[in-house]
């Protein structure tokens, strides 16, 4: 079974964890590959559609996995036991995904592992609501795309608004993909501005811009 490159650097983080829960886990492909591997002993598969519920259910009773594995057709953090100890919720938007974080309580969770498809800063702006920190972060290209990979343990630590928005550690790691993506936005929005005639939206260009090369200048300082 193979996995998308995202998603394969979501299941290395379980290892090591006792019962996996994946939140949206449509074809269940992340929590098979997490308990072959050995990274946990136990997982559950959660979804709230019964169409990828049902695959999900096909491909663990395919895989031999019923007596490790169990489906459940359910609603984001409200299905998971009390002996879930990591957490996995990949593939939605990073709005979403905080929205599912606050809505119901982590219970005895210690890690989160999460891969936002955009919007990744509304995620760390409410770390410190939910009492988890940022452990390690991941930009990785897949296709013509970029995704963040952010992953939290329990605990509070402070963050400044760029850290916020563009990630503490992506910020002082500096990762080749993340660097590429800043340079590339700074000189698009460089190239455009010139032909922007209205005035709103030079202003929203202008200050992209002047974010974008506060984040230049933070990588080159560090």
């Amino acid at each position: 079974m193979s996995l998308s490159k995202r998603l394969n650097a979501c299941v290395t983080y379980t290892s090591g964890f006792n019962k996996l829960a994946d939140i949206g886990t449509d074809h269940a492909f992340l929590p098979i590959t997490a308990v072959q591997n050995g990274y946990v002993f136990e997982a559950l598969a959660i979804d709230n559609k019964e169409g990828p519920y049902v695959i999900a259910y096909s491909n663990i009773k395919r895989a031999n996995l019923e007596d490790k594995i169990k489906p459940i057709l359910g609603d984001g953090l409200a299905a998971i036991t009390d002996d879930v100890d990591v957490v996995v919720i990949s593939g939605m938007g990073g709005k979403l995904i905080s929205n599912i974080l606050i809505k119901d309580p982590l219970k005895n969770v210690k890690r989160l592992i999460l891969q936002p498809n955009s919007d990744a800063h509304y995620i760390r702006a409410i770390l410190p609501f939910i009492g988890f920190y940022i452990i390690d972060e991941l930009f990785i290209s897949e296709g013509k795309k970029y995704y963040e990979v952010i992953v939290l343990e329990k605990g509070n630590k402070v963050y400044d608004p760029l850290e916020i928005k563009y990630g503490p550690i992506l910020l002082k790691d500096k990762p080749f993909f993340f660097q590429n993506k800043i340079f590339k936005d700074i000189e698009y929005y460089s190239k455009v501005l010139p032909n922007i005639s209205n005035l709103e939206k030079i202003k929203s260009i202008e200050s992209k811009l002047k974010e974008l090369n506060e984040v230049k200048l933070w990588m080159e300082s560090k």
